[in-house]
């Protein structure tokens, strides 16, 4: 993958996590990027994750 394939890739990734506003990409490096959305991705993770030991209080259903 070339330089510019691969930022577009990093990029495109990135923007799957919706941010607004979105970051001036024209100022961040490539290992920028990459990184921003590693962290991104990790928060999701541990936000969303199903393996909770707290179970939801579905009484007020």
């Amino acid at each position: 993958m070339n330089d510019e394939s691969e930022r577009k890739a990093l990029i495109k990734k990135d923007q799957e996590f919706s941010t607004l506003p979105r970051p001036n990409y024209e100022k961040m490096t490539n290992d920028q990027i990459r990184k921003r959305t590693e962290i991104m991705e990790q928060t999701f993770k541990v936000l969303f994750s199903e393996t909770d030991d707290d179970e939801e209080d579905d009484s007020y259903l």
